[in-house]
């Protein structure tokens, strides 16, 4: 339900005037496509973002990018917190003698730390975009942040979207570019539950668990 919602939602302001550069209402089966494709963060395009999309339509497009993939993480999230046993005993035996289900205070607990994890990630990420297309491109501070900020979220969050019609071809060359964007899919790819683990006992690969 939430997914759909969420598809729907962003099929209507896809759908307004406003969300195209011509000003022209785009076709219901472009903006559900898209709105589909950007919370399920599949990545595939039926028009060029840059292009056909104003700044009010990329802005939802990042939005329903973020929504998407915080949701996605989320459900991951719970589900392995759950198979591997690690929340709390209060909890787990709620589950288990009443509701069958992780209790409210545990879900807040989880979800804060994944929202957390996520801006934090993509903050970092952001901000060496932003930095890179200001001093090596000349973009202005605001226009560098935005485009920072866009492919930041698209990227940790697996997305595919870009700003340009070659996606990011022609930034091959440039280690500021791919290495922050690739890292950002593989930390994104992960997952909060992985890469805490990781960071937690790296030192010591035997208590890894599955």
């Amino acid at each position: 339900m939430g997914f759909g919602t969420a598809v729907l939602i962003g099929t209507l302001l896809l759908g307004l005037p406003l969300a195209t550069t011509e000003g022209d209402s785009s076709h219901w089966l472009t903006a559900l496509f898209t709105a589909t494709s950007a919370v399920c963060v599949t990545g595939l395009i039926v028009v060029d973002t840059e292009t056909h999309w104003s700044v009010f339509g990329e802005v939802v497009i990042v939005f329903l990018i973020q929504v998407g993939g915080l949701g996605i993480m989320t459900l991951a999230t719970l589900i392995i917190v759950m198979i591997s046993g690690r929340i709390g005993l209060r909890a787990r035996l709620s589950a288990q003698l009443e509701t069958k289900s992780v209790v409210a205070a545990d879900l807040r607990r989880v979800l804060r730390k994944v929202v957390m994890f996520s801006i934090v990630c993509e903050a970092a990420v952001a901000v060496v975009l932003t930095v890179r297309f200001v001093t090596g491109y000349g973009e202005p501070l605001g226009r560098a942040a935005y485009l920072g900020l866009f492919h930041s979220v698209s990227a940790f969050n697996n997305a595919g979207f870009a700003l340009w019609p070659d996606s990011l071809m022609r930034f091959v060359a440039d280690p500021w570019i791919c290495l922050p964007v690739a890292l950002a899919v593989v930390v994104g790819g992960l997952g909060y539950p992985v890469v805490f683990e990781l960071l937690r006992t790296w030192r010591h690969p035997g208590r890894w668990s599955i």
